[in-house]
């Protein structure tokens, strides 16, 4: 099995934007819901249209794992616009998929997901990608941005923070915590 980083240049993110997106939307919102929300694969492939709408008939703004889940993610006005315009285009119906083989019209499968991932990271020059880059990824800036590791470790859904850390690529001398209080 072979070792996967999570993307940490934000260039890169960048790069990887605009290779999927001129080649498929699709394919571009795959990556972008993925690492904006640290989805697992399983779900990610499985995700129906309605699962991205509220009550209201709009893009969700805040994304929920699970109902006991009291950890959120706002999902960025950008990417509900392109996931709504998508929709729109492909003429998507409630209980569709929302990342669906043009082919078949069935689910993607974790190989043909690998596939499109991989090869716009090749393409891109960014190495050791795969399928777990995009939850990496998702863990790695949301820590950067100052999630404390205990929360990311819950929404991961793993046994200990140490686990968390190997995972993301946090070295312990990477850590640097700063409290400053004036009481």
């Amino acid at each position: 099995m072979n070792f996967v980083d999570p993307i940490r240049d934000k260039t890169d993110i960048h790069k990887m934007y605009v290779f999927l997106q001129s080649q498929s939307m699709r394919d571009y919102l795959l990556f972008k819901f993925a690492i904006h929300t640290g989805i697992k694969l399983n779900e990610l492939l499985n995700l129906c249209v309605e699962d991205v709408f509220n009550h209201h008939n709009e893009v969700v703004h805040i994304w929920v794992t699970s109902p006991s889940q009291e950890i959120r993610v706002i999902l960025p006005e950008k990417l509900r616009e392109e996931l709504k315009w998508y929709i729109n285009e492909e003429r998507l119906n409630h209980g569709d998929l929302l990342f669906q083989s043009k082919r078949t019209k069935k689910g993607l499968s974790r190989q043909q997901a690998y596939r499109i991932i991989n090869a716009a990271a090749t393409k891109v020059g960014i190495e050791h990608i795969g399928l777990t880059t995009l939850r990496k990824t998702f863990a790695y800036h949301t820590y950067r941005s100052g999630v404390s590791i205990s929360i990311i470790q819950k929404y991961l859904g793993h046994q200990t923070s140490y686990e968390t850390m190997k995972f993301i690529g946090i070295t312990k001398k990477e850590i640097n915590t700063t409290i400053a209080l004036n009481l």
